[in-house]
């Protein structure tokens, strides 16, 4: 009975470990943080689209539409060259597209908050749309010496 007892024991405890493994792996819900401090602006991603022999597919940029976010943050596209990749390499030439930047204003304390938003865009084969969801940690200005010692 008591070997039972064991083995049975032995097979709980290796299926939960065989689950948190998985669950570890699992990078499907994996959200990306940023920090970023009143005043500054940041790139959050370039959007494009290429062919897989790095043709660009991109032909212009429509609009962001935040869904969700801080009053502290604000979201714009600027259509510039980026660099990507396709399917099966790294373009070598930086292709018509869009930056993603985000600034932070009126952050006077420490907060956390998701962003998610919506970029729509044009290409070849008529509209498209992309969602990116990021965490950010946002911080007040750093104080400089100087005015932490005028005080």
């Amino acid at each position: 009975m008591k070997a039972i007892l064991s083995w049975a024991m032995a097979v709980t405890i290796a299926l939960f470990a065989l689950a948190g493994v998985g669950r570890a792996q699992d990078t499907s819900t994996a959200v990306t943080l940023f920090s970023i401090k009143n005043g500054e602006t940041l790139l959050l991603r370039s959007i494009t689209t290429v062919s897989p022999n790095c043709e660009p597919l991109f032909v212009s940029f429509d609009s962001i539409d935040v869904i969700e976010g801080p009053a502290e943050l604000s979201v714009k596209g600027e259509p510039d060259k980026v660099m990507t990749q396709s399917a099966s390499r790294i373009c070598p030439n930086a292709v018509p597209g869009v930056k993603v930047m985000v600034t932070a204003k009126d952050v006077d304390e420490r907060k956390e908050a998701m962003l998610v938003f919506r970029v729509s865009y044009q290409t070849r084969s008529g509209p498209w749309q992309q969602t990116a969801r990021f965490r950010m940690l946002m911080f007040p200005a750093a104080q400089t010496p100087d005015a932490a010692n005028s005080r």
